[in-house]
């Protein structure tokens, strides 16, 4: 069946829109949320800037609450994420905060009507401008969204949110287990340069940097490119598909660094764990590839690359114009650390292996939730498939 549709503006309790402006921000206090920080239905709150309780008392008379939907308005538009908690929060430019009514719109339904590409469609149609595309208020409120009952709307965000519980358990877990594993990296005492220089060892040593590999045997290989690197963890979120014309090559066991700016500023480094094995695949050319060599730990690459002193000491090096910065292998080869104890080492890396082996796991599970949600997600929201059969789906999905 086909659902009616809503109107936004008819169905909206609160809406929150500080029309493009930023708050006086300080050192300590409330986060405060802008358009960067909202990404892959989640808020992105850990490095996000702050607020006094004061200043979002006043920037806030309608505060947030659990649930509740941030919409960003542009740069770029129609990015969705569910407000995680009752937690003090500000938001900032470039975001919209949505609550449905009571009784007539469930805020998580409208969170995943955001995402289907009838309602995305409409958003980017009402939206102006001509080198930055974006959405006014009275624009916004005349979006259109599927409107099935509202205890539908419930029962539908229910199936969906159970997939995305579990991938925020998954994710929540992994972090843990990459804390636990940074924590045992520190424990070896490699990062660290020591006064007796018979004790260091440069990086290239330790790690091959952009090592040769052979061009990929596919007409079109596995293609990875800089949006697709993660800013946090390790997890590379996906891939595809493009003719071999160039760019970095690399396996899997290899760490894929971002050598330009902003994003090596911005961390975006990956491990490359999803390659059939003995496969090659390319990448883009801003990378730079990180590989242990024989003897050392396969993940030690990626602990090196991803340590605060590595990073601090590969954007000194950058150089190149202003927004076109990048850190050459070269200079980054010369990076010394200590010379790791042997037997250390070798705790490390089987200690390493196991979790990562944990670690792919959880991110293979997590990207068949995603496919699963993912698939659902239209036909629900379109009302082709009722919930009781997607119910089934999630149970054999051992949801």
């Amino acid at each position: 069946m086909n659902w009616s549709t809503l109107v936004l503006g008819d169905s909206l309790e609160v809406l929150i829109d500080n029309r493009g402006k930023n708050p006086e921000f300080s050192e300590h206090g409330v986060p405060a949320i802008s358009g960067m920080y909202v990404g892959d239905g989640v808020l992105d709150l850990s490095s996000a800037r702050r607020v006094s309780a004061e200043v979002w008392d006043k920037w806030m008379p309608n505060k947030t609450q659990k649930h509740d939907v941030v919409l960003t308005s542009e740069a770029p538009l129609g990015r969705v994420a569910l407000v995680p908690s009752d937690e003090p929060l500000t938001l900032a430019q470039r975001v919209f905060g949505l609550r449905g009514r009571a009784g007539v719109l469930d805020s998580r339904f409208l969170f995943y009507a955001f995402q289907t590409t009838r309602v995305r469609a409409d958003l980017q149609g009402r939206a102006t401008g001509t080198t930055v595309l974006g959405i006014r208020q009275p624009a916004l409120l005349k979006v259109q969204i599927p409107a099935p009952s509202f205890e539908e709307q419930q029962a539908i965000a229910e199936v969906l949110g159970a997939l995305d519980d579990k991938i925020a358990a998954n994710t929540k877990l992994a972090a843990t287990l990459t804390g636990l594993l940074d924590a045992q990296f520190e424990q070896l005492g490699v990062n660290y340069e020591p006064e007796d220089d018979s004790q260091t060892v440069s990086l290239d040593e330790l790690i091959e940097l952009n090592p040769k590999v052979a061009t990929p045997k596919e007409a079109e290989p596995v293609y990875v490119d800089m949006q697709k690197l993660p800013t946090a963890g390790m997890s590379i979120s996906g891939w595809e598909r493009r003719p071999a014309k160039g760019g970095a090559r690399f396996m899997n066991d290899d760490t894929l660094l971002a050598r330009i700016t902003p994003c090596l500023e911005n961390r975006k480094t990956g491990y490359v764990d999803f390659l059939p094995d003995g496969q090659a695949a390319i990448g883009s050319t801003e990378f730079i590839v990180m590989r242990s060599r024989p003897g050392i730990p396969k993940q030690l690459s990626y602990f090196l690359s991803t340590s605060e002193r590595f990073r601090a000491y590969a954007i000194r090096h950058m150089v190149g114009s202003s927004g076109r910065q990048r850190v050459s292998a070269l200079d980054l080869a010369g990076y010394t650390v200590s010379k790791p104890d042997p037997e250390a080492l070798a705790r490390f890396g089987d200690i390493s292996t196991a979790h990562f082996k944990l670690l792919k796991s959880l991110t293979d599970e997590n990207r068949t939730l995603a496919a699963t949600r993912d698939a659902l997600l239209p036909q629900l929201m379109s009302g082709k498939l009722r919930v009781k059969d997607a119910e089934k789906v999630l149970e054999n999905a051992g949801v």
